[in-house]
């Protein structure tokens, strides 16, 4: 048998079209009920069409049932007048009101209706019927909307903070009056002005009436160059100047004053903040060089002097020399050492003391050895050859007493110069170009004197100089042994020898009547001189002239040039020390020139013409036709001008050609 289970669609039809109908009736209830509210919602709006509704109030001012006219005025007289108040702000250490007043701080009651009118008017009708009905049963209160000047608040905030803001001030160092002072540095301080403004919108965006306040701190702001770095610069600088500084100078002593050291420092700014003393080094170097000229004294040589007839030491000296650049050095750098914190009240600046090779002990030991060394007598006749032996005079009495130092060097024209008239000088005679220019010549003559000095240091064995031997032989001269000075445009034929002895010499000039002589005196140290006979070569034999002239009465006769035969000549000098080593061994050479004398004769007419020579050997020709009667001024027939004894220096503006012109 077959079972069959069979399901009940009859029964599930009728469940399902239950439910349904419960559904729909449920949803015709609700769409009646929204009607209803709808209605209700409309009815009651619109019965109070124009009007805010019920329980509605602003800033706890009830405005319900009121039209916008209605409410505005009910606002003006209730609500508290936000206008009146004002915003204090406290920016840092500012503290500054602003009145309601200025940024123009008012309700916005047109905003605050507008939005109490709105009050169960807006949504679907359940969202107004949920308003109206929260309305009644609660009430609605709106905050009052406060408007104001945002830029005006935004502008007096800015003005504020400006205030507060303080830029910080650097101490400074300033140079007033003569003297340094240093101005204190001040902080500043930084407000910041967006948070002051913040904060003021913040108060401001309510309804509040009363007084509000705002507060934001400052924050410190330090200077760069804070007052201790600029004073402790002013104190380095300070340091320098306060007190003087004291310098000993060998055995003399000199003060810096205060003052005269504020006048040498000052202070240089690198960078900010940064101060460095800085002294001036050229006020020290002059004042050492003022010192220097004061303290320097070179060595004084003791040496000997003719005293009553006798040789006397004179007293030395010791020198003393200033080290300029140590000086300075030293004085600087004290100074800037003051700066840094090293006191520096006196200073010992360096000399060096130089006592002389020579001392006045030992000058007064040897005076009893003081002999002469070398001498020579030179024989004269005073005539206008050489302004009457004044021209021979005058260098030995300016040589007189020279004291000549070991190593020094002997100039006959540095003693006995300058060949001037002042100087005691004259006019004299003179080889020029190899001829006797027997006047016109300042000086000529003074040969004599410097041949006679040259062989007094020639036999007292020095190192010999310069020396030149005449143009042509004078006899009263040793042969090659002669020593011309003479003078041409910036050319000097000097005289001259060394002391090379390990004492002083003293130069001894005597004049007599006809002779002058030299002697030199010293310690002997054992040195001797030899000279050889001269060596005479290449001679030449002169002859003697008459020559015609219209320039003398007739047969008067007059001697213009000197009779001297031409040679060559050598003289060799040696002089050994005590052991007999020789010191110097010399090889004079002198080239003395042929000069043929001449004597001029006065002119008869028909003798031959001026200028005509023959030999001195025949005789003076006789006179054409019968003698003339000599007057009373000629000079008698065969006389002739004494021959001269020496020719003088030529004047320094003479021409005079070097290598054949000498002074006699």
């Amino acid at each position: 048998m077959t079972t069959e289970t069979q399901t009940m669609p009859v029964a599930a039809a009728k469940s399902g079209v239950r439910w349904r109908r419960v559904a729909l009736a449920l949803l015709a209830t609700l769409a009646v009920l929204i009607v209803l509210a709808a209605v209700g919602a409309y009815a009651y709006a619109s019965g109070n069409e124009g009007r805010i509704l019920s329980g509605v109030s602003i800033g706890g001012v009830s405005v319900a049932g009121s039209t916008p006219a209605e409410a505005r005025a009910k606002l003006l007289q209730a609500l508290p007048d936000v206008s009146a108040g004002k915003l204090t702000v406290e920016a840092g250490s500012v503290e500054q009101t602003v009145a309601y007043s200025d940024i123009g701080r008012a309700y916005d009651l047109d905003s605050s209706i507008n939005q109490a009118m709105q009050v169960g008017r807006q949504g679907n009708p359940l969202d107004q019927v949920a308003q109206q009905l929260r309305t009644m049963t609660s009430g609605v209160s709106i905050t009052p909307t406060v408007s104001y000047d945002q830029q005006a608040l935004q502008q007096k905030v800015a003005a504020i903070v400006a205030t507060a803001q303080v830029t910080p001030v650097d101490a400074q160092i300033s140079f007033l009056n003569g003297a340094y002072v240093v101005t204190p540095a001040s902080d500043g301080q930084q407000v910041d002005g967006a948070e002051v403004l913040r904060q003021a919108i913040a108060a401001l965006n309510n309804s509040d009436a009363a007084d509000t306040s705002v507060s934001v701190a400052a924050t410190s702001m330090a200077a760069s160059v804070q007052t201790p770095d600029a004073q402790a610069a002013l104190t380095s600088l300070q340091s320098v100047t306060s007190t003087p500084l004291l310098l000993t100078v060998g055995a003399t002593s000199y003060t810096i004053d205060a003052q005269t050291l504020r006048g040498w420092v000052h202070l240089d700014s690198s960078a900010p903040g940064k101060w460095s003393v800085v002294l001036d080094r050229a006020p020290i170097d002059q004042l050492v060089t003022t010192l220097k000229s004061q303290v320097d004294q070179p060595a004084v040589e003791a040496d000997f002097k003719f005293q009553g007839g006798q040789a006397v030491a004179v007293p030395g000296a010791t020198g003393y020399e200033m080290d300029a650049a140590s000086s300075g050095d030293a004085i600087y750098n004290a100074l800037l050492g003051r700066a840094s914190g090293t006191p520096a009240d006196q200073l010992t600046l360096a000399v060096t003391a130089t006592p002389p090779k020579l001392s006045t002990a030992q000058a007064q030991a040897l005076v009893s050895q003081v002999k002469i060394l070398g001498t020579w007598t030179t024989h004269y006749i005073p005539s206008s050859f050489n302004n009457q032996g004044q021209n021979i005079r005058r260098p030995t009495d300016l040589i007189n007493g020279t004291v000549i130092q070991p190593g020094a060097v002997f100039s006959f024209v540095g003693v006995a110069g300058p060949i001037t008239v002042a100087n005691g000088y004259g006019d004299g005679a003179a080889i020029i170009h190899g001829k006797t220019k027997g006047e016109g010549v300042l000086g000529g003559g003074l040969c004599s004197a410097s041949t006679t000095m040259y062989n007094a240091a020639l036999r007292a064995g020095f190192e010999l100089g310069a020396r030149r031997n005449h143009a042509y032989y004078i006899t009263r001269y040793p042969v090659g042994l002669d020593a011309t000075i003479w003078i041409s445009g910036n050319y000097t034929q000097d005289m001259s020898f060394t002391n090379d002895s390990a004492y002083p010499i003293l130069i001894r000039g005597i004049n007599k009547k006809r002779t002058v002589t030299y002697e030199i005196w010293g310690v002997p140290d054992g040195r001797t001189v030899s000279l050889s006979d001269p060596k005479v070569t290449n001679q030449s034999t002169a002859s003697a002239f008459y020559e015609f002239t219209d320039t003398l009465p007739p047969r008067a006769t007059k001697e213009v040039e000197f009779k001297a035969d031409g040679f060559d000549s050598v003289v060799v000098r040696t002089v050994r020390d005590a052991s007999g080593n020789i010191i110097h061994q010399d090889t004079i050479n002198s080239s003395y020139r042929k000069v043929d004398g001449v004597t001029l004769v006065g002119r008869y007419p028909g003798d031959p013409p001026a200028g005509y020579q023959w030999p001195v050997s025949q005789g003076i020709p006789p006179a054409p036709g019968p003698k003339p009667t000599p007057k009373p001024t000629q000079t008698p027939t065969g006389t002739k001008t004494p021959k001269p004894t020496h020719q003088p220096t030529p004047t320094p503006t003479e021409t005079v050609t070097p290598t054949d012109s000498s002074n006699p």
